[in-house]
């Protein structure tokens, strides 16, 4: 018989290729500013944890017995461009100045301001069939990962940035991520 799913439309509903990273969109026609070019692909993860409400008499999971209690959303690029505000960004914290003539030094100060958050950092990317693209954005977002470069022979160096979400402090009931499908 061969159960498998495709219809006629499967093949107009696919997520495709790498996607763009943006930091500061405001929707698709103000993307914001391109940060570089990534090899590797990048990865959107929503971390969560489910809490079961655990009562006397019940047998099991009891539909509304679940909450939400904590949740985790981060987008992860491995950039193959590199720029001195790019290693910023990943350097949550750090700062620049010029060093002799012709480059910068970059330092890092322990404490991690107000400013050091990024207002939203998006990943955009092609749909196919539907001459669209979809989004997802995060809101407050902050290079939180490890700073791992590799310098290899015959190779280029990629690094890997993971931005995490961060609530609003203001509104601690909203996620602080959206997704942006299209609606054609």
């Amino acid at each position: 018989m061969g159960f498998n799913g495709i219809n006629e439309d499967t093949y107009s509903r696919l997520i495709i290729d790498s996607g763009e990273v943006y930091q500061g969109f405001n929707g698709f026609s103000s993307l914001g500013t391109s940060l570089g070019c990534t090899r590797g692909g990048n990865q959107f993860t929503i971390e969560q944890e489910v809490r079961e409400m655990e009562a006397d008499g019940s047998r099991g999971p009891v539909e509304g017995s679940r909450r939400i209690t904590r949740i985790k959303a981060s987008l992860t690029c491995n950039f193959l461009e590199h720029t001195l505000a790019g290693f910023k960004r990943a350097l949550v914290a750090s700062s620049s100045a010029t060093f002799e003539t012709n480059w910068d030094a970059i330092t890092r100060s322990a404490e991690i301001a107000s400013t050091d958050y990024i207002s939203n950092v998006t990943i955009v990317g092609d749909v196919s069939g539907l001459n669209g693209a979809m989004a997802i954005r995060l809101n407050n977002a902050l290079s939180d990962g490890n700073f791992e470069l590799a310098f290899t022979d015959k190779d280029e160096g990629v690094l890997a940035v993971t931005f995490t979400a961060h609530f609003d402090p203001a509104n601690l009931t909203i996620e602080p991520w959206t997704i942006y499908w299209p609606n054609v």
